[in-house]
C-alpha cells in the first residue's frame, strides 16, 4: 500500500492540492450565513431538520413586508399545490426546446414537489426567454427574477401561525446563447453550459436567490464550470437535485425568520408610499429579493412596477446598520402627484 500511495504524495502539486480542498473546506463549512438571518431564527422543528443542516439556505436574503414597526421577514417559494405554468421562447431551435424541457424535468424530478405546464406566453407564471449580452455587461450566462405576493391585513403582512400569506406568483428567466470572450468576441454556448445556466437560472426563479458560500455540488454555484459540470452529468441522464432548494421546500411557505426594525423616517416613507398605490388602484404588494439588492412593489395595469428599493438588502441586514428606501421614477412621480397631508 505505501508503495501506491507515495508515488501520489511525491508530486508536490498534488500535495498542494489536497491541502487547499482541504482547508476550503473547513473553512467554508464554517462561513456563517450571508444571508443576514440564521437558523436558529426557523421557529419549532424547522431549525433541526437534517435537509436545512445540509443546505445554505440562510445565505439567501429573505422577502419582506411591513409590520409593527418594521419589516417581517419571511422565507418564499411557489406552492406546491398546482403545476407552474411556463412559457418557453418563441425563438427556440429543436435543440435549445430539448435542453430546457430537460432542464424542467430534472427540477421537476428532484424532489422539491414542483411541476410544470407548458403555455403561451401571455398566460405564463413563469417566462424563459433568450436575450443578448451586451458588450462589457456583467450578466453571466443569464438571470431570473422571482416575485412574491404578500397578503396585507389592516396595511400589515398577514401573518397565522408563523407564517406571511405569501407565495411566488411571476418569475422570469433571462438566458444567453453567445458570451464574450476577453476581447469582446462572441463564443456560443455549448449544449452542457446552456443546460447548466438553465437549471441555474430556474433555482433562482424557483426562489433560492443566492449563490451559496459553499457550492460543491450546487447547481447554484457562481462558478460556471461548476454549473456545466452539473449540466454535463443531467444531459448523461445522472440524477439532479440541489439540497439548497430541497431546504427550501421542505420547509412551511410563507415562514418567518425573523423581523428588522425600521427608522422613523423609513416607516414614514413605506406608509405613504403604500397609501399612494392602494389609493391608485395598483396591484401588489410584491417582494423581490436578489443577491444584493431587493425591492417592494406595486404594479400598475401595464406590470410597470412601483417600487421602493434597498440598494444593498443583505449587506443591510447582515451590518444592522438599517433599511433605508429609494423610490423608482414611477414611485417618485406617484408621489408627486399625491395631495399634501391636510389639503383638499
Amino acid at each position: 500500500m505505501a508503495r501506491r500511495i507515495w508515488p501520489f504524495l511525491a508530486r508536490p502539486q498534488r500535495v498542494l492540492a489536497l491541502i487547499l480542498v482541504f482547508v476550503l473546506v473547513l473553512v467554508l463549512g464554517c462561513v456563517p450565513g450571508l444571508g443576514g438571518w440564521k437558523y436558529e431564527a426557523l421557529p419549532g422543528p424547522w431549525r433541526t431538520m437534517s435537509v436545512v443542516q445540509d443546505s445554505r439556505l440562510f445565505d439567501a436574503a429573505p422577502h419582506f413586508a411591513p409590520r409593527g414597526d418594521g419589516l417581517a421577514l419571511f422565507l418564499c417559494r411557489w406552492p406546491r399545490t398546482q403545476a407552474i405554468a411556463v412559457s418557453l421562447p418563441g425563438d427556440a431551435s429543436p435543440e435549445e426546446l430539448l435542453i430546457l424541457r430537460r432542464a424542467l424535468a430534472a427540477w421537476a424530478s428532484s424532489g422539491i414537489g414542483v411541476h410544470f405546464v407548458e403555455v403561451s406566453p401571455a398566460r405564463a407564471a413563469l417566462e424563459i426567454r433568450f436575450v443578448s449580452k451586451p458588450l462589457h455587461s456583467r450578466l453571466g450566462t443569464g438571470n431570473a427574477l422571482a416575485d412574491c405576493a404578500v397578503e396585507l391585513e389592516d396595511g400589515q403582512a398577514r401573518v397565522r401561525d408563523g407564517r406571511v400569506k405569501a407565495e411566488l406568483r411571476w418569475a422570469s428567466v433571462h438566458l444567453i446563447r453567445e458570451d464574450r470572450d476577453a476581447i469582446g468576441r462572441g463564443v456560443e454556448l455549448d449544449a452542457d453550459q446552456l443546460l447548466g445556466a438553465a437549471l441555474h437560472e430556474l433555482g433562482h426563479a424557483l426562489g433560492y436567490s443566492a449563490h451559496p458560500a459553499l457550492a460543491g455540488a450546487s447547481v447554484m454555484s457562481r462558478t460556471t464550470e461548476d454549473v456545466r459540470r452539473i449540466g454535463a452529468a443531467v444531459a448523461a441522464g445522472e440524477s439532479f437535485s440541489d439540497a439548497n432548494l430541497t431546504a427550501l421546500y421542505a420547509i412551511p411557505n410563507g415562514l418567518l425568520i425573523g423581523s428588522v426594525g425600521l427608522s422613523e423616517a423609513a416607516r414614514a416613507r413605506l406608509g405613504s408610499f403604500a397609501a399612494a398605490a392602494r389609493d391608485a388602484g395598483l396591484s401588489g404588494p410584491y417582494s423581490r429579493v436578489g443577491e444584493v439588492a431587493a425591492r417592494y412593489f406595486y404594479r400598475g395595469p401595464d406590470r410597470a412596477p412601483f417600487a421602493l428599493t434597498v440598494p444593498n438588502f443583505r449587506r443591510d441586514l447582515v451590518s444592522g446598520d438599517g433599511i433605508d428606501f429609494k423610490m423608482n421614477p414611477r414611485a417618485e412621480t406617484m408621489m408627486r402627484a399625491e395631495p399634501a397631508p391636510g389639503s383638499l
